[in-house]
């Protein structure tokens, strides 16, 4: 079975946009200080602590020949022990990407699995790249990886960085973050050249 298939028509998650909400151009109007900052240095140390956490929300894709969007429930214990389950918003198919003490396992909730390979390969057909969902971990808290250009925005919060995967420069923005006690991201903007990846989380459990 072609991956694209089980991707678009088993697990029934392709919704079709038009590309003005997803094809989102980068902030260019962002003003920046320095990564020595008291306060983002203290906002760094407090979700450094946030070892496991639990978040859902939508995610969007969009290349020069397809997009799509779907709902996304993310539950993060550790590098070797999370799961990503992406659901419709038109059906009940779910597709579930799960790493249980590092080995890595994709299925939907109909009893098709793929291996590991299919998997991995299924991931970068949905992502546009083989993003790593262990470093994807840290992004979504605004937590930069260690050695990674970033940026921080005048709000004392992460505001872009830059990341290479595999010959591809990822660069990811910050345009939104929940006004909790601690404020954590809500709409995220990845790109890299012909494709973008909108995130935009709903709520946050840790």
């Amino acid at each position: 079975m072609k991956l694209k298939y089980v991707l678009f028509s088993t697990c029934l998650m392709s919704v079709f946009l038009s590309a003005c909400t997803l094809d989102v151009a980068r902030p260019t109007n962002v003003n920046y200080i320095s990564q020595d900052d008291p306060t983002w240095l203290q906002h760094l140390s407090k979700i450094q602590q946030i070892k496991s956490y639990h978040n859902q929300g939508q995610l969007g894709y969009i290349n020069n020949k397809e997009r799509f969007s779907t709902r996304f429930d993310w539950q993060y214990q550790n590098s070797t022990n999370y799961v990503l389950a992406l659901s419709s918003n038109i059906s009940s198919s779910t597709l579930t990407i799960e790493m249980r003490n590092n080995i890595l396992r994709i299925f939907d909730n109909k009893g098709n699995e793929r291996s590991a390979e299919e998997a991995r390969v299924l991931l970068i057909k949905m992502m546009g790249a083989e993003l790593p969902l262990d470093k994807f971990a840290f992004w979504l808290k605004g937590q930069p990886s260690q050695n990674t250009d970033y940026k921080v925005g005048e709000n004392h919060l992460l505001a872009s960085f830059d990341y290479p995967i595999n010959g591809q420069t990822w660069t990811a923005d910050y345009l939104s973050y929940h006004s909790n006690l601690l404020p954590l991201p809500k709409d995220i903007l990845l790109k890299t050249e012909g494709q973008t990846l909108k995130i935009r989380v709903d709520n946050w459990k840790y």
